[in-house]
């Protein structure tokens, strides 16, 4: 179970490289819905990452942690709209939560505890998709596009 999840990690992270490079290789119209789709995007898994906390083991999906749980879907949504008032704003949303949430689960998720493959990828995709969201936020201040 612990390599389908790993897997599936790498699975999720090529989404993102792949919308972070369009606006470095393509025209600025679709360089711009290429970012936006990668906040959306991201905006989804924030709100999965939430999700997951309510399959957590009893003792680790209490009533304060199902709420957490709650506000990281909702900030998963004010991600995604975000995403069509100011794209850079959503994008360094998209960074804080994807952090935050780290945290809390490095804190508080026994399965994050106890499998330090698991752990290793969670941390090695949160950076990653870090660099893609602020490679996008230079190519949306780059003054030469």
């Amino acid at each position: 179970m612990q390599e389908t999840k790993v897997t599936l990690i790498y699975w999720g992270l090529s989404l993102f490289v792949f919308l972070a490079l369009i606006p470095w290789i393509f025209n600025p119209i679709l360089a711009l819905k290429s970012i936006q789709a990668l906040a959306i995007y991201g905006g989804i898994i924030v709100a999965f990452l939430g999700g997951i906390i309510w399959g957590w083991k009893i003792e680790h999906a209490s009533s304060k942690n199902l709420w957490i749980a709650i506000g990281f879907s909702i900030l998963g949504l004010l991600i995604a709209l975000t995403t069509f008032i100011n794209l850079t704003a959503s994008l360094a949303l998209l960074i804080v939560s994807l952090h935050a949430f780290l945290r809390f689960e490095k804190l508080n998720s026994e399965y994050f505890q106890l499998n330090i493959k698991y752990a290793n990828a969670r941390n090695l995709i949160t950076n990653l998709v870090t660099i893609c969201c602020i490679t996008s936020i230079a190519f949306l201040n780059n003054p030469y596009t």
